[in-house]
């Protein structure tokens, strides 16, 4: 019998009616390695720090978020599963990859085939994802990561590990996060993926209010049914909240405020248990959306951006296998 929707956490599956308030693009545990050592902050690995900020998350109506971090590119899955358990807060972990330049020396992701990157893929969302140590866990990936560099589907580099990450969201039903560089082809990737068998509406793309400027391509992708993060919020480097406020009210007016979800995209200069001095992983709920009301963003769309459309997003929607319903909770 066919169980619909639900979302794949660490902590097993949940009713996607469940989520509450998401944040669909965030880094709340990253170990020290290729990462910090291209940008030093882009390491999260205090787990009483990141529990804090979970905590707060939690404390401000915050109720999941997806952790954006690969095995073999920093993830650490029994210990999202840890900080889950802890905090009372939904993690939804990724399997695939991400930019090349943040693999870890030891991984094996650039010497496999399509077809076993696949299984690996699909491995991570149907029996469990490995632990650094090469253990694998119970906890399972609720969808892919894939990075979009400005080198694109042409970089023989990539393309193996974007044929795969087609492949796992077709057969597991799985959404599809994307993150983009500045001067990649998310137009293109749709052409691509589409053709492979992928839904537009199973592929959220990310970073776009900072990596992509022009706003026709972003209504473009909304008119075909792709989701959009917006996660460049208070990371003045970028732009201002003001900024971004107006990005964001001008997508709801031209009416795709179901296709768009908001998220910090957090490093640890982002998270005040870490570095930061003004932010935290609470600071959509406790700064930002009372902006958006201010702005004159209607109750309804925020509860879309926030609650509703992640909901669906996330959601799987094909029945899970005889072997997982044991899995289910």
């Amino acid at each position: 019998m066919e169980k619909l929707p639900w979302v794949r956490t660490v902590q097993g599956d949940v009713p996607a009616a469940s989520l509450g308030h998401t944040q669909c693009h965030e880094h709340i545990y990253l170990r020290k390695g290729p990462s910090y050592d291209v940008n030093p902050a882009l390491c999260m690995d205090d787990f009483s720090r990141s529990l804090q900020e979970l905590s707060d998350y939690r404390a401000a109506g915050g109720g999941a978020i997806v952790d954006a971090q690969p095995g073999d590119f920093g993830r650490d899955a029994a210990v999202l599963q840890a900080l889950s358990a802890r905090s009372g807060v939904a993690i939804v972990a990724v399997t695939g990859f991400h930019k090349l330049c943040f693999l870890e020396p030891q991984s094996s992701l650039p010497t496999l085939t399509v077809p076993a990157l696949t299984a690996r893929f699909i491995g991570e969302i149907t029996q469990g994802m490995t632990s650094p140590d090469g253990r694998l866990l119970p906890a399972r990936a609720g969808m892919v990561k894939a990075a979009l560099t400005e080198g694109g589907l042409e970089d023989p580099a990539y393309r193996p590990l974007w044929e795969a990450a087609a492949r796992t969201a077709v057969a597991t039903g799985a959404p599809l996060m994307v993150h983009t560089d500045p001067g990649s082809d998310p137009l293109g990737l749709m052409t691509f993926l589409t053709a492979r068998g992928v839904a537009p509406e199973r592929v959220l793309l990310c970073h776009l209010d900072r990596t992509v400027p022009d706003t026709a391509t972003h209504l473009a992708l909304l008119r075909q049914g792709a989701y959009l993060c917006y996660d460049t919020i208070h990371r003045l480097k970028y732009h201002s909240d003001a900024e971004e406020l107006s990005r964001i009210a001008g997508i709801c007016r031209a009416g795709f405020s179901h296709r768009l979800v908001l998220s910090l995209d957090t490093t640890n200069e982002r998270l005040r248990a870490y570095r930061a001095a003004d932010m935290g992983l609470n600071y959509l709920l406790t700064d930002f959306l009372p902006m958006l009301r201010r702005a004159g963003v209607e109750h309804g769309q925020i509860r879309a951006m926030c609650r509703s459309n992640a909901a669906h997003l996330l959601s799987f929607r094909i029945s899970p296998s005889a072997g997982e319903q044991e899995n289910q909770t």
